[in-house]
């Protein structure tokens, strides 16, 4: 199995300078494949992000709950990481292999354009990628080979190398997401130069210059965000696979906690990609005003009104898992939690709603600043006031919260999916 892994890694590699090496070929023609060639990159595309994001994603929480587990002695958080690390390396090679994939038909749908975008960001293609590939094929595989070994006062290290690697894969997502944002959002002459695009980009902008666009750093954030939480849930859909096929009590005791744990993860992390996701739409529009409405309200709205229904059953499936969990804790009806959290669900979108509609007076008035700070105060206030002693009193039950939960993830996909009926609807009003 090493050895296999090994060689579809070294693959992945080869093809990728098998890239650079293709770029110098003078005027290859496109093949016309079946279906269609975007067809094909999307599809290629998207194998690998989603082996790409779990290898990414999975070793955040991993070296967390590893170290975790040494502070606290607790054994279930080092098994979790050991066995989603394991998970890992072994997608790891499936990662490398549909890289490879995605070059190959690149090539073959698109050989001019991959050849002069290949020669245009030569040197993150020719050696920075690559090496960092490379490094992180090795400490993966060192952190994976070192585990057992690496036990009691070695431990410590044993997580720093864990550290090392997040780094060392953080970085190659950074790298690889300039090219990427460059698609989306390409690179204009700073100041007052008055040159236009293509001869900027063609001509002489630097690879820098190229790399750090508009949808850049917003890029970073969102795929980092949307790593972890593709991460957690797999580590989620693990656990439940393993649950299944789990003889004794104690590994379905055990898997089914860590089942919790990835399901913890994913939603905790998804609460936040909304806002990274919004940070990255603003950019689009500051870049260009046109792109937003392109994509939200026209040709591509469709499938932004599909994610909200995903995403939106995302939380509700999320929602239902924690309920049917807590139905198998005894003496749960006994518990009581503070009204905070159910006070700060019913307050952010009161707040949040007129909050939006008044968008554009917020940098003419109060400016951006003081307007995330009334949000932050939003979500911070509600368990503040639940300490304070009159209020403690008033307490609510579990599923209570649960199912307030639903009901906000209800209301808040019927507010994602308004504007795009209003624009279908206001165009037919206005024809």
């Amino acid at each position: 199995m090493t050895r296999v892994r090994a060689i579809a890694s070294l693959t992945g590699l080869l093809f990728l300078s098998a890239a650079a090496a293709y770029a110098q070929v003078p005027d290859p023609q496109p093949v016309h494949l079946y279906g269609g060639n975007r067809t094909w990159t999307w599809v290629a595309a998207q194998l690998h992000i989603l082996f790409a994001a779990f290898i990414l994603g999975a070793p955040i929480f991993v070296v967390i709950c590893e170290w975790i587990g040494m502070r606290g002695k607790d054994l279930r958080y080092e098994r979790l990481a050991k066995e989603v690390t394991k998970v890992t390396a072994i997608l790891y090679s499936m990662t490398a292999l549909t890289g490879a994939l995605f070059i190959f038909v690149l090539l073959v749908a698109y050989p001019q354009f991959t050849s002069w975008f290949v020669s245009r960001f030569s040197p993150i293609f020719a050696f920075i990628y690559p090496g960092l590939f490379i490094a992180e094929t090795i400490v993966l595989y060192l952190y994976w080979y070192t585990w057992d070994d690496w036990q009691g006062p070695k431990k410590a290290r044993h997580v720093a190398l864990g550290v090392l690697l997040n780094i060392i894969g953080t970085t190659t997502l950074v790298v690889i997401n300039g090219p990427t944002s460059f698609m989306n959002t390409p690179a204009r002459a700073a100041g007052d130069v008055d040159m236009d695009l293509k001869t900027f980009v063609f001509e002489q902008a630097s690879v820098w210059e190229l790399v750090y666009n508009f949808s850049w750093i917003p890029l970073n954030i969102h795929r980092f965000i949307g790593n972890v939480v593709f991460g957690g849930f797999i580590a989620g859909l693990i656990a439940a696979y393993m649950y299944m096929a789990a003889k004794s009590e104690e590994d379905r005791a055990y898997y089914d906690w860590m089942g919790f744990i990835g399901n913890l993860i994913g939603v905790g992390a998804l609460l936040l990609l909304p806002f990274a996701g919004y940070l990255l739409a603003f950019e689009f529009f500051e870049y260009d005003a046109s792109i937003g409405p392109y994509m939200m309200a026209d040709q591509l709205s469709m499938f932004f009104e599909l994610q909200g229904a995903l995403v939106g059953l995302i939380f509700l499936a999320s929602n239902y898992y924690i309920w049917l969990s807590m139905k198998r804790i005894e003496g749960l009806e006994d518990a009581r939690g503070t009204i905070g959290m159910p006070l700060m669900m019913i307050l952010f979108p009161i707040v949040m709603l007129p909050a939006l509609q008044l968008a554009p007076l917020y940098e003419a008035v109060i400016g951006w600043p003081t307007f995330f700070g009334l949000l932050i105060a939003t979500l911070v206030l509600p368990p503040v006031i639940a300490r304070i002693p009159p209020f403690r009193k008033w307490t609510v039950s579990p599923t209570i919260i649960i199912k307030l939960g639903f009901l906000m993830v209800i209301f808040g996909n019927a507010i994602w999916m308004t504007p795009h009926a209003f624009v279908a609807t206001q165009a037919l009003a206005t024809h």
